[in-house]
């Protein structure tokens, strides 16, 4: 658990604070597993743009890759994203 929580660092968090916002919870989530095998091959590719992004200004884009790279980030973002979407109202989540 400690572990996870330390993946999920304040730009992370600030993520899925801002999909809340733009109630992108659940796109963001499908997304997310949807995809889950491919997250370390994304965390990889971020990690060799990380040094790039630093130089542009965006130096979340590490975060980003240390996060998809370990073994249990995915889960870590997935779980955050239920959390989030979770306190979300049921009459704000857009369902029709």
């Amino acid at each position: 658990m400690g572990q996870e929580a330390s993946l999920l660092t304040p730009t992370i968090q600030q993520s899925v604070t801002a999909l809340a916002r733009r109630q992108l919870l659940a796109p963001a989530l499908l997304y997310t597993a949807g995809h889950r095998p491919l997250a370390f091959v994304a965390g990889q590719s971020l990690a060799l743009a990380a040094p790039w992004a630093a130089l542009l200004g965006i130096p979340a884009v590490d975060e980003w890759a240390t996060l998809l790279s370990d073994p249990a980030g995915p889960g870590a973002l997935e779980t955050a994203l239920r959390a989030a979407l979770d306190d979300v109202p049921s009459g704000a989540r857009g369902s029709a």
